[in-house]
């Protein structure tokens, strides 16, 4: 039987990059200030998200994602001794040197479609979200598992029971109390498969989740999951009162949560204006709002930030104009390896992309180093598989790779009955070669993108149109497979640290962008969370990267090199090399303004 003690130790380890051991050796020794650059010290390896990586991780895109959480020490009160605070705050509240007021703002790129956490993914929503949700436990921006609502957590020797033991005296925006039913509620709606929460999959190792007491929660697995608290307990929780009363669909724009910030203006196509919860359990952030407003255009965003009209922002412009930035007096900034792919994902059920041999031919065509040397100066790694280089302990170099080489391409086109038509583009049985790439509106950063890849297609005869629609039309469009591709960054696997990607990989998930159905993948990603040796995880997450880079369910392109831009009176931000930029944001509660 496994010791319960290397469990948690598996379950709470994050990957030890060359970035991760610089961190940790800047906390034993002198801290490295943050004015100015910040170079990835991991090679040329976000989230956002995704979180997109995010997201977020997002982290979308990505997730991250969208990608996801935060918590612990106010580092912005160094070594002096904190302010005499009451005996019951929490020893995160908000202290030390900050100043209390004033209005963050920061620029996302495209609309705030949701501010329920089962939206999470886009980094554009994770920011918002993530300042009015807490969950039982986070991921901080060096990927570092922390506890949140949770005070403490025991699992069983078995690793089959997880006892959570929740912070008391919590309160929802709207004053009622936190307690252990808002968990068992928010878990029993995401493992109901009726609800299809998007986050749904995370919980499908779940048994029962029982309230022992008000502060006392028992969840039971049914199977092994060593995903399970990075991914089901950093799950946001929803207050049971208001959200069983008015469903999910209305709660996506009236949210109410335990986080330190509280919706005062909601516009989703425009902006979300948070102000401060004066009740907030870990105290009073210093902030009297945090503002995130919709900005499309990255040059307009640039100048917005070096005027001082807007503090941060949380998608990036074109690079010319991060690099620039990165040389900018009096800025804040922060240059991290992204976990988030930045891919076009493919429908593989439709009668053109789902044939793999199109979609191989396509990841020959097309000349990804200049693409990003083109269009990114650089600022990225080459995406041979769906987990980031940066993330060591689980990167299979051993893979498929597709070198830039048209006439292998247009060989297995040729092989494959595409034969060259007079207008330059191939058709088989009178069907042309050509399909639809719907990217996200106003986004200028991967316009270019798009346009130059249409170009490299279109050398082999391959006809790809290029539209525009907001993001949220394009994911409807992905799930029921009325889009043929898109393109954007999210994470297969890699969010907050954690190898999985059954929630885009599964064939049954709901975020399963490609549409792609492969049993022996879902079999993998099964086995590989019912794992507890690393090695032995790595080897199964070794095999889903080698058949995902061979069957090429969506063109892999690249993991970029995120930068995070604030201005100078954007106070209490880390002193040091952070890991997720998108994260970061998580930590709005313990910024302050100084003018």
């Amino acid at each position: 039987m496994a010791d319960p003690r290397d469990l948690e130790k598996l379950l709470t380890s994050v990957p030890m990059t060359r970035r991760t051991l610089l961190q940790r050796a800047a906390i034993l020794g002198a801290s490295v200030p943050v004015f100015g650059s910040l170079l990835a010290a991991c090679g040329e390896d976000e989230e956002d998200g995704d979180t997109e990586d995010e997201a977020a991780d997002d982290t979308e895109d990505e997730e991250e994602p969208a990608a996801d959480e935060e918590e612990e020490d106010d580092e912005a009160a160094e070594d002096e001794e904190p302010e005499e605070e009451d005996e019951g705050d929490d020893e995160e509240a908000a202290e030390g040197d900050g100043q209390q007021g004033g209005e963050m703002i920061v620029l996302g790129h495209h609309e705030i479609a949701s501010i329920s956490p089962d939206d999470v993914g886009p980094t554009v929503h994770w920011v918002v979200i993530t300042n009015i949700h807490d969950g039982l436990l986070a991921v901080d921006e060096m990927y570092e598992l922390e506890n949140e609502l949770a005070s403490d957590y025991e699992i069983s020797d078995d690793g089959m029971e997880y006892t959570f033991y929740l912070e008391e005296g919590v309160l929802f925006h709207d004053g009622e109390d936190f307690n252990a039913e808002d968990v068992v509620y928010t878990y029993e709606f995401h493992m109901d498969e009726e609800n299809a929460t998007i986050l749904g999959s995370d919980f499908a190792s779940i048994d029962s989740v029982e309230a022992v007491d008000d502060f006392t929660v028992l969840v039971t697995l049914a199977n092994p999951d060593a995903s399970f608290l990075r991914r089901a307990a950093v799950v946001m929780i929803w207050p049971e009162h208001h959200h069983s009363e008015i469903g999910e669909e209305a709660y996506k724009s009236d949210a109410i949560g335990t986080g330190p910030f509280m919706v005062e203006e909601y516009s989703p196509a425009e902006m979300a204006r948070l102000a401060a919860f004066e009740d907030h359990w870990r105290g009073r952030p210093y902030l009297d709002y945090f503002t995130e407003r919709i900005v499309p255009e990255g040059s307009v965003r640039t100048l917005q930030v070096q005027s001082g009209e807007a503090d941060s922002m949380v998608w990036p412009p074109v690079i010319d104009d991060d690099q620039m930035l990165l040389e900018e007096e009096g800025l804040t900034s922060y240059v991290t390896a992204s976990v988030a792919m930045n891919h076009f994902p493919l429908n593989n059920q439709s009668e053109i992309l789902g044939e793999t041999a199109v979609r191989q031919a396509m990841m020959w065509a097309i000349d990804r180093q200049q693409v990003i040397d083109d269009v990114f100066l650089g600022a990225a790694a080459i995406a041979n598989t769906n987990i980031a280089p940066t993330l060591t302990q689980w990167y299979n170099d051993d893979v498929q790779k597709y070198e830039y080489d048209p006439e292998q391409a247009e060989q297995l086109l040729e092989e494959a009955g595409w034969v060259m038509g007079d207008d330059g583009v191939r058709e088989r049985d009178g069907t042309p070669l050509s399909f639809t790439c719907t990217v996200i509106t106003g986004d200028q950063a991967r316009l270019p993108e798009a346009e130059t890849v249409q170009q490299y297609l279109a050398d082999v005869g391959i006809n790809m149109e290029i539209e525009e629609a907001p993001l949220a039309t394009i994911q409807e469009g992905q799930r029921d497979g009325s889009i043929d591709a898109s393109l954007y960054n999210w994470t297969y696997g890699g969010t907050n640290g954690e190898p999985d990607g059954s929630n885009t990989l599964h064939s049954e998930a709901r975020n399963n962008w490609n549409l792609f159905q492969n049993e022996e993948v879902d079999a993998l990603l099964q086995e590989g969370l019912e794992l507890t040796d690393e090695d032995e995880r790595a080897e199964v997450y070794g095999e889903i990267q080698a058949i995902v880079a061979e069957q090429a369910p969506m063109l892999l392109m690249m993991y970029w090199d995120w930068h995070n831009h604030f201005t100078e009176r954007i106070r209490g931000l880390p002193e040091g090399e952070i890991a997720s930029g998108s994260n970061l944001y998580r930590k709005a509660r313990e910024w302050w303004i100084e003018e």
